[in-house]
């Protein structure tokens, strides 16, 4: 599956399409950004099994692919590796461990919090 999006934005001079995947690389003033939005992509994309393109024209703006592996299926995948787990499809849950959530706007740590307590 690839996912493209693409801005008409003022597009990125080579020297900065270079370093945009490295970790608390920015462009921003200091206190404006972390450095961390692209590199955690792409963490993400080659943790899936992905691929990630960026291509930008100073001027004109930037498009970014995400290339990422099919989903497998997840119960004949459990079924082939142990038979008794071939009906669990959900992820197990959790054994009494906590979760440290850090995020800063109130809205989006509402959203990590209700999704891990729904997880278990």
């Amino acid at each position: 599956m690839t996912l493209s999006i693409t801005d008409t934005g003022v597009g990125m001079p080579p020297d900065v399409l270079a370093r945009v995947f490295e970790p608390f690389f920015t462009t921003k003033e200091i206190g404006r950004g972390t450095g961390l939005g692209l590199s955690m992509i792409y963490g993400f994309v080659k943790q899936s099994g992905g691929h990630i393109e960026i291509d930008s024209v100073v001027g004109t703006g930037t498009t970014v692919r995400l290339i990422l592996p099919r989903a497998r299926n997840v119960a004949a995948e459990a079924a082939r590796l142990s038979p008794d787990a071939a009906g669990e499809a959900a992820p197990a849950k959790g054994h009494g461990e906590v979760v440290l959530v850090v995020e800063d706007d109130p809205d989006v740590r509402g959203v990590a919090v209700s999704t891990l307590e729904t997880l278990g």
